[in-house]
């Protein structure tokens, strides 16, 4: 016995009687079975009361043929199949229950749900069609799902569980549209009633005034702006059995439990991502919790299908350790082609990253460092070579020790520049700093700032060739500028106001200035590197992004601006450059071959061509 096994002892068999199946099954009127398959024999059906009711729901073998439970005496016979009658299967039910649960918001399901959802159901099939084989509707009634749904809206509304004011009425007609032109109409209730009359009722919807509103607008238009769709459409018991009713759907799980890697070739692994968030440092809202950062995941998932046909979702966590967070991960991971952390705060960012790598056979990437350090390198290489100098030969000076600050330092560094100096609100970064250090910075420490520079910003920019700023609005100003070697290249990324304005910093000398907003010229932005990075990885089946990876990456980006085209406003591709996600994810599958970390020999030339038919098409080209 266990501790469910005790409450169904408690709870039922009042007369407490003991016994064998065959002993129990004598006299009586029904058998529910969810067991195993041929476990009933023809006699235990004789030997029931008259005309018994059976349900034998093992699938895909019943506990008893339905043909020969008939022939035993059975008035009804139900079972779990779709080649019988009366096909008892769970997808009768869910599909309207949470329907009708995040409809109304309830907070928990009550029994009085479950009665009502069975009681809607049973309810559609009125006396006229009621017969041995018809007891319960068939899986493709339309009017299920709907019927369900409001039935479960008026058990939450009853019990008090709704945390919405919603009509069972208006939640069946919804579903029901949803249903048969596949758009589902926003809740009557999803615009705000705080400035209404006070009866409830919700107020006009207003033409939103500027972007913030109409983000607010569009989103609740559309209940945000993802969704889940099944690429094949479920028409007929056909195509049900292939994918989801035993035994002809188990057969895809039975050959990845023979060959692991089939599940790149069988399941969505192959093209999602989670974009995995604590929410702790959103970008221009720091630290806003895992719920609040949601929409700001949803924004990225769309950026990934959108660019380079990545399916990617949002995992956002409420937790903060980063043992438990590295634990959650890694345990949903067999999902998912691979992880995009994002919006995780320093020093806590590189200790998930780092441990998820040791952990996972699988890219992780942290957007906020790779992701900018790869679109730095790619716009700094650019500026470099409108200035007529090369990487080796600079001295570059960045502010700000988050986790971009310490990524893009790396990432040059790894790509051969002279040297890099990091400061912080403290000051340079050195190997004799105590005050306001860390694990990361004194890594930082370690590889960066050669000649042992002590100082404020000012003492870092002292001879400088390039400013990076990641840190905050206003921190660069024209005189620091003005310390720093001729032609000096600026890139002040905060966002979003920049450590300095662009036409302050040109009337200071400087030859170029990006910024990371795209009312400005050379706007670097995340967008430009992490879909087709992953386009890559997830082609090639990587098992980790490297920094061979990143620094491909890079240099793709930055040869699609040529020698004629570049200027001092134009040294990277436009954020919405779509040739950008497709050289890229060639130059990312070239380099996780050439590095060893693909799974699989692919062609960066099919991989190239594959992107640009997922973005213009959302339909890879078939290779022979």
């Amino acid at each position: 016995m266990n501790w469910a096994k005790a409450y169904l002892a408690k709870e039922t068999n009042r007369d407490q009687q003991r016994g064998t199946l065959p002993e129990l099954l004598r006299g009586a009127d029904v058998l529910i079975g969810l067991s195993s398959g041929d476990i009933v024999t023809p006699e235990l059906i004789a030997g029931m009361a008259a005309d018994p009711i059976v349900f034998a729901l093992a699938v895909p073998t019943p506990e008893i043929a339905p043909l020969a439970a008939r022939e035993a005496g059975a008035k009804v016979v139900a079972t779990g199949r779709s080649d019988y009658p009366n096909m008892m299967d769970v997808s009768l039910v869910f599909p309207g229950v949470f329907r009708g649960l995040l409809d109304s918001g309830a907070r928990n399901i009550r029994l009085r749900t479950l009665v009502y959802a069975a009681e809607a159901l049973a309810a559609l099939v009125p006396d006229g069609e009621l017969h041995a084989d018809n007891i319960v509707p068939r899986i493709f009634d339309f009017r299920v799902a709907p019927a369900i749904a409001a039935a479960v809206v008026q058990a939450a509304i009853e019990t008090g569980e709704a945390k919405y004011d919603v009509r069972p009425e208006e939640v069946a007609e919804r579903t029901r549209r949803y249903v048969y032109e596949g758009v589902l109409p926003p809740r009557a209730s999803a615009y705000p009633r705080s400035a209404s009359n006070g009866s409830g009722a919700a107020l006009p919807r207003k033409k939103p005034e500027g972007l913030r509103e109409e983000a607010l607008d569009l989103r609740r238009r559309h209940g945000g702006v993802l969704e889940v769709r099944s690429k094949i459409p479920i028409k007929d018991h056909h195509i049900l059995n292939v994918l989801y009713v035993p035994p002809a759907a188990l057969a895809p799980a039975a050959e990845i439990r023979r060959d692991p890697m089939s599940v790149y070739e069988l399941t969505v692994k192959d093209n999602l991502v989670a974009i995995v968030s604590d929410g702790s440092a959103v970008l221009g809202l720091g630290d806003i919790g895992a719920e609040a950062a949601l929409p700001v995941m949803e924004g990225k998932a769309v950026l990934f299908q959108t660019l380079a046909g990545v399916e990617a979702f949002p995992i956002c966590i409420a937790e903060r350790d980063p043992d438990k967070i590295v634990d959650i991960v890694v345990n949903i991971s067999p999902s998912f082609g691979g992880i995009n952390l994002e919006d995780i705060a320093a020093p806590r960012c590189f200790e998930i990253e780092a441990k998820l790598k040791e952990r996972l056979d699988l890219p992780v990437f942290h957007d906020d460092q790779h992701g900018t350090a790869v679109v730095v390198l790619a716009a700094l290489l650019n500026a470099l070579r409108l200035r007529g100098t090369s990487i080796e030969n600079v001295q570059i000076a960045i502010n700000g020790a988050g986790a971009a600050g310490v990524a893009v330092a790396k990432l040059l560094l790894s790509s051969g520049a002279g040297d890099v100096i990091v400061c912080d609100r403290s000051g340079v970064i050195c190997k004799t700093r105590t005050i306001g250090m860390n694990r990361s910075k004194e890594e930082l420490a370690r590889i960066t700032n050669r000649e042992g520079c002590d100082g404020d910003l000012r003492a870092a920019l002292t001879g400088a060739d390039v400013f990076i700023g990641l840190s905050a609005a206003g921190a660069l100003h024209p005189e620091d500028i003005g310390v720093m070697n001729a032609q000096p290249i600026i890139f002040a990324l905060a966002n979003p106001m920049p450590e300095i304005l662009p036409d302050l910093a040109r009337a200071a000398g400087a030859l170029v200035v990006a910024t990371g907003r795209s009312d400005y010229p050379n706007q670097v932005n995340n967008s430009l590197a992490f879909p087709g990075i992953f386009r890559g990885a997830l082609d090639a089946k990587a098992r980790d992004i490297n920094d061979a990876m990143k620094v491909a990456a890079a240099h793709a980006m930055a040869a699609l601006v040529t020698d004629a085209e570049l200027s001092p406003d134009y040294i990277i591709p436009e954020a919405l450059d779509l040739r950008v996600p497709s050289v890229v994810a060639a130059a990312v599958a070239r380099a996780a071959v050439a590095s060893g970390v693909a799974r699989v020999p692919v062609d960066p030339a099919d991989v190239e061509q594959r992107t640009h038919d997922l973005i213009y098409s959302d339909q890879p080209r078939s290779w022979d």
